[in-house]
């Protein structure tokens, strides 16, 4: 009796903490999206259509990028140090033939997600820290010092990683790979500060936002994706 009363101890704060991301009860077609949630876009890129549909009787994001590549964001201002746990649903619908893991000519991705991180600058390269400062400057002032893109793979196995063939600040992760199915709900859970820091080197300054996103502008193809019940919690500190 003493050890299931220890277990249920340790389980229930996790269980009952609260969520820090809220629940995304309006959108397209019908409105705007739910406070905070908005469009996240990459500039020059045709954006995908980002929309809420109910399926399987629950209010779900649903993204359809034909040529095109976008997400919906959440912004967050939480300490990086601290032991959040992310969780999500997730699935596709077709897997794209043309995709290559973290390539230029093929990263594309039916279905991602972001957890945009911040770093002190002075923990960058040299090198890093003037293209962040140009890209700051000249696309994006709130662009983040870096990011873990958990990506639904059309070709690698789960726990393949790689920085982004794009930045080093991006490391990607693949989660979902071929052998997934199709058409059928996914659960993930992933410990951020425990990813940031294996990817990274140490915990980020802070959490500054997760992204739901799908692209296919650089393979041309088309990828439909469809993400619920979006859970942030403060974890358990071992």
């Amino acid at each position: 009796m003493r050890g299931i009363l220890l277990s249920l101890l340790l389980i229930t704060p996790l269980a009952q903490a609260e969520n820090l991301l809220t629940p995304w009860t309006a959108g397209p077609p019908s409105g705007e999206w739910s406070t905070p949630w908005k469009l996240a876009d990459i500039p020059k890129l045709k954006p995908s259509q980002r929309t809420l549909v109910e399926l399987d009787g629950k209010p779900v994001l649903r993204i359809k990028a034909d040529a095109a590549a976008g997400g919906l964001l959440h912004p967050l201002d939480l300490p990086g140090d601290q032991p959040w746990q992310l969780s999500w649903q997730w699935r596709i619908e077709q897997r794209l033939d043309k995709a290559r893991f973290a390539t230029r000519e093929g990263d594309d991705y039916a279905a991602r997600v972001y957890v945009l991180l911040d770093y002190p600058l002075d923990s960058l390269s040299f090198v890093t820290r003037q293209k962040l400062r140009l890209a700051r400057t000249f696309f994006d002032p709130d662009l983040p010092a870096a990011t873990l893109s958990y990506v639904w793979d059309n070709r690698e196995a789960p726990g393949t990683h790689a920085r982004s063939a794009y930045t080093e600040t991006v490391e990607m992760r693949v989660l979902r790979g071929p052998e997934a199915a199709l058409g059928e709900w996914l659960t993930e859970s992933r410990d951020l500060r425990a990813d940031a820091t294996a990817a990274f080197g140490s915990a980020p300054r802070k959490i500054l936002g997760v992204v739901f996103a799908a692209d296919s502008d650089n393979t041309g193809e088309s990828a439909e994706s469809y993400f619920a019940a979006p859970l942030l919690q403060r974890g358990v500190t071992p």
